[in-house]
């Protein structure tokens, strides 16, 4: 028997050409929340392989980039078979509640439910009606709520908006939490057809380590990679770095969507899924998610328990965590700007930028400190810009040119 659509019902303002709010069941709603679970490899996997046909531009950030490049990194650079499997298509601890789901995006393969195998409610405590806003706030369905909700927006008659009724499967799915990652519009982006993602530093605001929340909660040694930068226009062409750096960047794609939300959200420029993240904290006051349990798979999802710690510096696995690496030796790397990662830095890297018409003298190698908040601003970059290395380029401390 095949699965039910996941209906959701969206009311359009045709003259702003916005969607004003939408309205849901449960059981979509769960599907929304369950983004927070996804690892962030498997965001970038399902990104891209279940783009819908009218979807040309598919990149997350530099998430994308960084899970290609590992797809096409030989085998022979892993510790073992099992690690670069690990990495393309990351467990999660969620697993098993999210096969629940009508629609479970939380697997290496993901799959629509039949009838048989979800059950009516799986986050909340009964059935239950939601709105959903451009911006992906998500509140219950209360007569005082709703008005309030309706002044805010600016909708006085509801009537003249156009009602459209919208069946969600993989696809659609897929592409509103490419939009929730680097819009605070992805409704209006989704369902009106917007344009493509910008995903470049001058358009997306990037913190400072000054306005994100402090997570240590144990020291990290700080250890450096040098950066080549273009001086002209002080852009991070890339960067040469040990195996340190290059385990940090791997240990990214096992992290759950969540738990980077926790760590890198400051609320100075918020995105869909960072609504959606608050949302969920309003809701869980004991009124509707079914347990604090619950709560805090969404909020604070947990890392699969396959995974052993290869970083330090990312405040992401249990204390109990046995020291463990993706890579099979030391080595030197190369990371573009863009995340990709590159083995055997040659003279070829240097003729590449020449090709772009960027001479040698504008080549700058400058030596920068990499510690736990500077790795939380490269993460937070990688969600949402191409230009990772660059965005975080003026926050780097202790930086020295070397030429």
């Amino acid at each position: 028997m095949g699965s039910k659509p996941v209906h959701l019902k969206v009311f359009v303002d045709k003259k702003k050409k916005k969607v004003m709010f939408a309205e849901a069941e449960q059981d979509f709603v769960e599907i929304l929340f369950s983004f927070l679970t996804l690892p962030l490899g498997t965001v970038a996997r399902i990104s891209t392989k279940n783009k819908a046909a009218t979807e040309t531009d598919t990149k997350v950030g530099s998430l994308s980039s960084l899970y290609e490049s590992i797809e096409n990194l030989d085998n022979k650079h892993f510790s073992n078979e099992h690690c670069k499997i690990a990495l393309m298509n990351p467990n999660s601890s969620s697993l098993a509640l999210c096969q629940k789901l009508k629609i479970n995006l939380n697997s290496t393969k993901p799959v629509e439910a039949n009838d048989t195998t979800h059950g009516d409610v799986v986050f909340f405590k009964k059935k239950t009606s939601f709105i959903i806003t451009d911006d992906l706030n998500v509140i219950p369905v209360l007569l005082d709520t709703s008005i309030t909700l309706l002044n805010f927006l600016g909708v006085e008659f509801i009537d003249l908006l156009e009602e459209r009724t919208m069946d969600f499967g993989l696809e659609e799915f897929s592409s509103l939490l490419k939009w929730s990652l680097v819009t605070n519009t992805p409704l209006t982006n989704m369902v009106l057809g917007g344009s493509k993602p910008c995903s470049c530093s001058s358009c997306i605001k990037t913190s400072t380590t000054s306005n994100l929340p402090l997570v240590t909660s144990y020291p990290t040694q700080r250890q450096t990679v040098k950066l080549l930068i273009q001086k002209s226009k002080r852009k991070v062409l890339c960067a040469q770095a040990d195996n340190f750096f290059v385990e940090m960047l791997f240990s990214f794609l096992t992290i759950p969507l969540g738990n980077a939300k926790r760590l890198t959200t400051d609320n100075s420029s918020p995105t869909g899924i960072d609504n959606m993240y608050n949302s969920i904290s309003s809701l869980g006051d004991g009124k509707y998610l079914k347990s604090e349990e619950i709560k805090n798979m969404l909020l604070c999802p947990k890392l699969a328990s396959n995974y052993l710690r290869v970083t330090d510096l990312l405040p992401i696995y249990d204390k109990s965590t046995s020291q463990g690496c993706f890579l099979k030796e030391q080595g030197t790397f190369i990371v573009s700007d863009e995340l990709e990662v590159t083995v055997s830095p040659s003279l070829s890297t240097i003729s590449k930028f020449n090709t772009l018409g960027i001479p040698v003298g504008d080549i700058e190698v400058m030596e920068v400190s990499i510690g736990e908040q500077e790795a939380i601003l490269i993460l937070k970059a990688s969600l949402t810009s191409t230009t990772a290395l660059t965005d975080c380029l003026s926050s780097f401390k202790n930086a020295k040119s070397l030429i």
